[in-house]
């Protein structure tokens, strides 16, 4: 079993001495590596977005976000409250008044750098997306190398942490539908596809990759604990402080699993427990006022207890969470039995108390069941990097072995791939019609240059709803409805919005309701029936196909 004990053998006149293959430290040469891969990573993430930019759409406007776009115009909305100067989050999607708090505060932060530096908001976006996806690999390769001595140990670990994923690709179209984890459903849970969707996702992983990396060390047998207590419980200690403000959710599982840990070490009268408890405390303390800030916010303002209701992310079922991780679950099946069977302090009851507790998390009767399962990809690549050295290496012949993890590489990359290009395929197939949400008619573009010249942040404006998702972020003000999780009663104001472009509604009724600015009509309002109501608005201004209307009562 390649132990994640420091391995040394004994050299002439029996001195000590690391093998050649196995180091205490990252080596230039290994670093280098990693340079060069993470690299790779982040162009490979980045390829469709340059491709894009670079080739451009006649007629069509790409709009910022390539992955998950609506997520992505609630991100750049609140970079544009962070661009006027404040911290608070409001929500830009709803045109009612209210309360901000102090939730999500990367992006606000991003919106204050992007007004310093005198740069757009979505190029500050994507720049942060960049350095969060390289400081994600660094986190990953630290984590092995504190766990393993061995390099081609390292390396494996980072491959399939890094770049593994599941068997959604199969299984999508054989069940029509895309509702996998590796596919669509959990870009938290696998690193690359996190790089892909947003700035947080890999930092929250880069900062557990790394708290996991400090507990394995500190609370291992023979572990150096008075230097580990001087310098790793502050250190770990800032990354649960960060936690608690990139992803909160990251440390339920995370503190559960440490909780856990720590009372199985005190019922068994493992002197270790003192040391765990000290951990726990680290971790937990600095994450506890944010937790009661948290609950408090949910509880006595109106409009985040009303987001938070709305914000139900469930679970998939279990077989499908276990196919959407598929190869690299399946490498690690004979390491989780094993670390089942002897419940060793190590690394290996560390991680997979982590791993039972994440998916425990993840079916409690809770509205973000999803979100627990964040870095879930981590332990699981801990497990099948054991197997893989322990087990699989060794059934493999030696001359087919290079050319079996060839394969086992490419199919766990399958999904990723799907999930990186599939955005642009119908722009490849010239149809960036079809790719709703993501491109917008151009002239919208224009229409939005002219409303962010002339409008306030208070301002409302109604357009339909794939075209207000991206008005707060390119314009700063708010919306009818523009978002299934932040805009307020989103059911009922997405059916009046729909209501309103199509027709037998009281026209007047819902621009006095919500006391609306502005109304955009263009194609994509078009498309929701005759917009007759726009009889009794009057012109202000219009970029070919699309108008600007304001209401005379």
């Amino acid at each position: 079993m390649n132990s994640p004990h420091r391995q040394i053998s004994t050299g002439p006149l029996g001195v000590e001495m690391m093998k050649s293959s196995e180091t205490n430290y990252i080596t230039p040469g290994e670093a280098r590596w990693l340079i060069v891969m993470a690299a790779l990573l982040a162009l490979l993430a980045f390829a469709p977005l340059i491709w894009v930019a670079l080739r451009g759409t006649e007629g069509w406007q790409f709009m910022g976000a390539l992955h998950n776009y609506r997520d992505g115009a609630t991100y750049l909305a609140k970079m544009s409250l962070g661009y006027e100067g404040e911290w608070l989050v409001r929500f830009q999607h709803t045109p009612e008044e209210h309360s901000g708090a102090f939730i999500q505060a990367l992006y606000p932060a991003l919106g204050h750098i992007a007004r310093l530096s005198a740069l757009p908001p979505l190029i500050v976006f994507h720049v942060a997306r960049l350095g969060a996806s390289l400081i994600m690999y660094a986190a990953l390769y630290q984590c092995a190398a504190v766990i393993w001595t061995r390099v081609r140990t390292r390396r494996i670990f980072f491959i399939i942490a890094a770049t593994g994923a599941g068997l959604g690709w199969l299984f999508a179209p054989l069940t029509g539908s895309d509702q996998f984890p590796d596919f669509a459903l959990l870009p938290e849970a696998f690193p690359f596809y996190s790089t892909l969707v947003n700035v947080h996702f890999p930092l929250t992983t880069a900062c557990l990759a790394l708290l996991a990396a400090l507990l394995i060390a500190a609370l291992r047998p023979g572990s150096s604990h008075l230097t580990l207590l001087r310098s790793g419980l502050p250190v770990g200690a800032l990354l649960s402080l960060l936690l608690a403000l990139l992803y909160p959710q990251a440390l339920v599982p995370f503190g559960g699993a440490l909780v856990m840990y720590t009372g199985v070490l005190a019922f068994r009268r493992n002197p270790a427990a003192r040391r765990a408890l000290r951990w726990l405390l680290a971790i937990g303390l600095p994450a506890l006022p944010f937790a009661i800030y948290y609950m408090v916010t949910v509880r006595f303002n109106p409009a985040m207890a009303e987001w938070n209701a709305q914000n139900v992310t469930p679970s998939p079922n279990p077989i499908a969470l276990a196919i959407g991780f598929g190869l690299p679950l399946i490498l690690a099946i004979p390491a989780l039995v094993r670390a089942a069977r002897r419940f060793e302090r190590n690394g290996d009851w560390i991680m997979l108390v982590w791993l039972v507790v994440m998916v425990i998390a993840m079916y409690l009767p809770t509205n973000t069941q999803r979100r627990f399962a964040v870095g879930m990809m981590i332990p699981i690549a801990y497990f099948a990097t054991r197997a893989v050295e322990d087990v699989w290496l060794r059934l493999m012949g030696g001359r087919s072995r290079g050319l079996i993890n060839v394969l086992i590489a490419a199919v766990m990359a399958i999904s990723p791939m799907i999930v990186l290009f599939l955005p642009i395929i119908s722009m490849l197939a010239g149809r960036p019609d079809q790719a709703v949400g993501i491109f917008l008619e151009r002239d919208y573009a224009a229409t939005f240059n002219w409303l962010r010249e002339r409008s306030t942040p208070e301002d409302v404006i109604l357009a339909s709803p794939v075209v207000g998702v991206w008005i707060p972020g390119w314009v700063g003000s708010r919306v009818v409805y523009g978002h299934p999780y932040e805009t307020l009663d989103a059911v009922e104001k997405e059916a009046a919005v729909r209501a309103w472009f199509s027709a037998g509604v009281d026209c007047a009724a819902l621009i006095v309701q919500y006391d609306i600015h502005y109304v955009v009509a263009g194609p994509q309002e078009a498309q929701l029936g005759e917009n007759t109501c726009l009889q009794s608005m009057q012109l202000a201004a219009r970029a070919d196909t699309v108008s600007i209307y304001v209401y005379v009562p």
